[in-house]
């Protein structure tokens, strides 16, 4: 996965969500292998019931395509996705990428983060992964599910964000406020303003 680096910025973590989310997916994989296993062994038997035993290489053949179709959509298709995921925090964005045949990618520039949280279960503490949901303000945020050694990300990511320098944090706009807007009153027109000035 090759990022374009801006002028100045270097990756300081690539990684992949925690595999917590695949111990479901394997688990039902063993138990459709083990019923896959019993059903094709009994649909082999020598000694089928009456009916069934003429019907024997269709049903082998069915059967077995039932239980590869399911290892496909249980097993096999949460174990893509999840390998084409990728969590990058750069010295100036945090980049999520997905997909392994149409990718998407999201970036949120440090800059904009004005909060940092993290949520645990408890499962996933156990194993020390989380959700870190950055902040943009104005009721956005974007959450990162399954980040693992989620305390080491968050603290890389506030550092990064803290070395950031003064004017990527702020545009360099001077702000003016109205004497009359600070104390509560109703903020002037944008005509109004002007005319003063001049």
């Amino acid at each position: 996965m090759r990022i374009k680096l801006l002028p100045g910025e270097r990756v300081l973590v690539r990684t992949r969500p925690n595999p917590l989310p695949l111990v479901g997916p394997v688990i039902a994989g063993f138990v459709l292998l083990a019923a896959g296993g019993f059903g094709l062994g009994y649909l082999g038997r020598r000694d089928l019931p009456g009916g069934l035993a003429e019907w024997q290489p269709v049903l082998l053949l069915g059967a077995l395509a039932v239980v590869a179709l399911l290892l496909l959509r249980v097993v096999v298709r949460p174990l893509v996705r999840w390998s084409s995921n990728r969590y990058v925090l750069t010295s100036m964005r945090l980049i999520h990428r997905r997909g392994a045949t149409r990718r998407t990618e999201h970036q949120i520039n440090l800059s904009a983060i004005s909060q940092l949280q993290t949520e645990q279960g408890l499962l996933q503490r156990m194993v020390g992964s989380g959700t870190l949901i950055a902040d943009l303000g104005f009721d956005r945020a974007h959450a990162y599910r399954h980040v693992p050694q989620i305390a080491t990300f968050k603290e890389y990511a506030v550092q990064a964000i803290g070395d950031l320098p003064l004017t990527r944090m702020f545009d360099g706009v001077d702000m003016e406020i109205d004497p009359q807007y600070a104390r509560g009153g109703l903020p002037r027109t944008q005509q109004e303003w002007r005319s003063e000035q001049s």
